[in-house]
């Protein structure tokens, strides 16, 4: 392969009148963007419904929302009584109400209407009602648009008209039974169930006094106590789960009495375990559903008449408990964890397993439905996941069966939402085939190429949607994997074999990963990534970024305006720190908080957890020859204000101190423009910087594999380096002032692995990382330039050249940029490479991109956002 070297041009100004806030540019003064709880209704003011049907959504009555900790282990303290909780709702195409009204009553604040509304102009109300009077909310103005592709799923009644009346119905149609069995001979899914039912057969079972209960002596709180019984337990009952899961399937695979016998036995003992003072959480709790859902469905012919009725008392007990703890919250969460993840599917297929022969059955079915209808699949639009990489896996066995097991039931594609396709893009740029993850969110660090589960993911939306590039990203993979739909095909969370074993739909034939643009941006979200080449990826230089409206609460870290480099599928420059537990003092500040991250300290401080501290995606732009996107975290930095969060902290006895990195900082400007210059690995990152009165500016970069190398004998940058084992990302930094730099290998809070023992109670230990830093003097304007160049450790490359005009040299590409305090903050790029006709021009206001004649003009929209 012939390599090249790419030239860059750095013209460095310093002239010009700083120039006023013009109204392309939006600068936002909400507290929040996004609420963990609801605080606006939806459709919103003004708002075009055109590629679903309308869902009605509210904010809850005052008081039902009582902030906790909401941490493993730890029981509810507050109890809310919700069972005579009442809303109304009208709408019409009458502004006055007079004419054409529907208006009804509902226990939940929300409601579908059984049809899509007529095109046209619409209003609506809701109401809280109290002592049957109903307080009227402000009306609000939406237009329904004609949409031939509009994603209209069936009524819950129609759905309710087809539910079978004999066993099993759910996890099969009895009916189908024995063409399911023939099917399944040749399949690796049945060899696998039917090899784990067999070995675990053999293996006796744990008991729940098997909680190893010796590791809570050494803790100090009753967090730690707690989240180590909650882990602890769930080791012994997700072990009896896994096993007894496999030997009931395996009976539907075959019929055979042995496997039926041996799980009626085993069933009988695991719906006892909730009793045990040893078990916590509400995964073990919803554990118990889910065996006694699928024993009851699977094994009914076979159950006599006490087992029926056992299993019915365990179903009954905890699907109350979790229906009590989702209605009137789940719907107006900004994204409930567990519930979403896995424990809403378990009571689904629990209310329709038990439909017709529990009465609370009816409610369940109504609220499960409805629920999904309203908030799911994604939560946002644009299919990407704002918990991150490692935890949009654990949503992987929710997304695919729920909307399959209603598809199977009513005929209609519940996959036809449009939200599908942007997780297929979301699943492709964010973890290219054999890439590390694009490093964000809980766990992120530990995703070191797609799994699995992820892969089974993007086969099943492939199937059931026909999307060829997801098709491909599962062949690239099982080329050089062929196994790889096996690992974890039968897992808890994400394992889809039993889907597999359904769907006989073939993988599509089209477009592959080659025909995608070379980025993607998912604004809603707040996420970017980049990739040189990705279908190959071992040569292949890819950059992420993350500045997102959700900030940094739940499984999100507070890392707005942050980037991650990767050469060959590892990472280089990466987000730094290990997720040792949800909010232990390392795992906040120096995982979560701002200063493990590739962004910015103010004054030392970083961005506030919770969704306050959010960013944004004002403006981007892609095509083949030059990408850019720019995020706004101007909001991000203060004190720690989240009630939720401050509830957290108190409990596990955190300190959102200055001294641990919080603090109101005045921040006016924080925008970190970046622009991919083609399919080169070059990287030009501007940052534009103001505070209300004159601070520090900390320019942050962190490896986790190997220590960085800086350079400082060049008088015009700082030459900052990470390798990894192929590859090699470069980083000139430039700035308005000379910098203190700093490089060290240590956490600010020592990494303390309490949390997360093998099965012989023996704790793994956590590596430390490298962390840079390049601190500012005091000013009150600054600006940052940097270039990367991200490339293979063999490819030559050449150190840029300061010319005597002050222009930096180093190949092909051109870039004049402001790094004076004074003046508007300015860039211009330019590709100089003959018949390459592409610029990019920013100079405080609209970025006007020109690409070989025509003229694309960008300024600041603020993405669609509803909770």
């Amino acid at each position: 392969m012939k390599l090249t070297l790419y030239t860059l041009t750095i013209c460095l100004l310093a002239s010009g009148l700083y120039a006023q806030q013009s109204p392309v540019n939006i600068r936002l003064k909400d507290v929040t963007l996004m609420h963990e709880m609801r605080a606006t209704p939806s459709p919103s003011d003004k708002a075009v419904v055109a590629d679903r049907i309308v869902s009605f959504q509210w904010p809850l009555q005052e008081g039902l929302y009582v902030v906790e900790s909401g941490l493993d282990g730890l029981d509810t303290k507050h109890k809310v009584d919700k069972s005579k909780v009442r809303y109304s709702l009208r709408y019409s195409q009458d502004p006055t109400f007079k004419t054409g009204v529907v208006q009804v009553e509902t226990r939940w604040p929300f409601y579908n209407p059984e049809k899509d509304l007529t095109p046209g102009v619409w209003y609506w109300q809701y109401g809280n009602v109290k002592d049957g009077k109903t307080k009227w909310a402000t009306v609000q103005q939406f237009t329904v648009e004609t949409n031939p592709d509009k994603f209209c799923p069936s009524s819950l009644k129609e759905v309710l008209a087809k539910v079978p009346h004999e066993h099993p119905r759910v996890w099969l149609d009895k009916k189908e039974w024995e063409h399911f069995i023939r099917r399944s001979i040749s399949t690796p899914e049945r060899k696998i169930y039917i090899s784990a039912a067999n070995k675990a057969m053999k293996t006796p079972m744990k008991s729940i006094n098997d909680v190893n209960t010796k590791l809570l002596a050494n803790l100090n709180s009753e967090m730690e106590r707690n989240a180590m019984l909650t882990r602890e337990s769930r080791r012994i009952v997700d072990r009896e789960e896994s096993n007894l899961d496999v030997i009931i399937r395996a009976y539907m695979l075959t019929k055979e009495r042995r496997y039926a016998d041996e799980a009626i036995k085993r069933i009988k003992e695991i719906i006892t375990w909730g009793e045990s003072d040893n078990v916590k959480g509400d995964f073990n709790d919803a554990t118990f559903v889910s065996l006694g859902t699928l024993a009851y469905d699977a094994l009914y012919d076979l159950l006599d008449e006490d087992t029926r009725k056992d299993l019915l008392a365990c179903i009954r007990k905890y699907g109350n408990k979790m229906y009590d703890h989702y209605n009137n919250y789940l719907e107006n969460h900004i994204a409930e964890n567990h519930v979403w993840q896995m424990t809403l599917r378990i009571l689904t297929m629990a209310a329709f397993t038990v439909y017709g022969e529990l009465p609370e059955a009816d409610t369940w079915v109504d609220y499960c439905y409805n629920v999904w209808l309203a908030r799911f699949p994604g939560l946002n639009k644009d299919g990407a996941w704002h918990n991150g990489d490692s935890y949009f896996t654990v949503n992987t066995r929710t997304l695919i069966e729920v909307p399959y097991f209603y598809s199977r039931l009513t005929g209609f594609d519940f996959f036809s939402d449009p939200w599908y396709q942007g997780s297929v893009l979301y699943t492709i740029y964010q973890q290219p085939p054999f890439s590390k993850s694009g490093g964000n969110g809980s766990s992120h660090e530990k995703v070191l190429t797609p799994r699995g589960v992820r892969v089974g993911y993007a086969d099943a939306v492939a199937r059931m949607t026909g999307n060829t590039y997801a098709a491909d990203y599962v062949r690239t993979i099982r080329a050089r994997q062929p196994n790889i739909l096996n690992e974890g095909s039968t897992s808890k969370a994400g394992g889809l074999a039993w889907f597999r074993l359904q769907c006989d739909k073939p993988l599509p034939v089209g477009a592959g990963l080659a025909d995608l643009p070379m980025g993607h941006v998912f604004p809603q979200s707040g996420l970017a990534s980049f990739s040189t080449r990705l279908s190959q990826t071992e040569n292949s230089a890819m950059i992420s970024f993350r500045s997102s409206p959700y900030g940094g609460t739940s499984h999100a870290l507070t890392n707005q305006n942050a980037f991650n480099t990767f050469w060959g599928g590892q990472s280089l420059f990466y987000s730094s720190g290990h997720g040792t537990s949800f909010i232990d003092k390392h795992s906040v500040y120096c995982y979560r908080a701002t200063r493990a991250h590739n962004t910015i300290l103010v004054n030392g401080m970083g961005q506030r957890i919770g969704t306050e501290g959010y960013g944004w995606i004002p403006r981007h732009y892609i095509s083949e020859n030059i990408g850019y996107v720019v995020g706004d975290a101007s909001n991000a930095y203060g004190k720690v204000i989240s009630p939720l969060w401050i509830e957290r902290g108190k409990v596990a006895g955190l300190e959102y101190t200055p001294e641990n990195g919080w603090d109101e900082v005045g921040l006016k400007t924080y925008r970190r423009h970046i622009v991919e210059l083609g399919k080169t690995g070059l990287t030009f990152i501007y940052d534009e910087l103001e505070a209300e009165q004159p601070v520090t500016w900390s320019y942050l970069l962190h490896t986790v594999t190997n220590p960085m190398n800086v350079d400082k004998s060049n008088p015009d940058w700082v030459h900052v380096q990470a390798t990894n084992k192929e590859g090699i990302s470069d980083a000139y930094l430039f700035s308005t002032g000379v910098l203190k730099t700093d490089m060290t290998s240590q956490f600010f809070t020592p990494a303390v692995n309490w949390l997360i023992a093998d099965e012989k109670g023996n704790f793994k230990t956590y590596a430390n990382h490298w962390h840079f830093t390049a601190t500012s003097d005091k000013q009150k304007v600054y600006r940052f330039a940097t270039i990367i160049n991200t490339h293979a450790k063999l490819s030559p490359t050449a150190q840029p050249r300061t010319l005597k005009d002050g222009c930096i040299e180093i190949g092909d590409w051109n870039i004049k940029v402001n790094l004076s305090s004074k003046g508007a903050p300015s860039f211009f790029v330019r590709n100089t490479k003959k018949g390459e006709n592409v610029s990019i021009d920013y100079k405080g206001k609209a970025t006007i991109v020109k690409e070989n004649g025509t003229e694309k003009v960008l300024v600041d929209t603020v993405p669609e956002l509803e909770i």
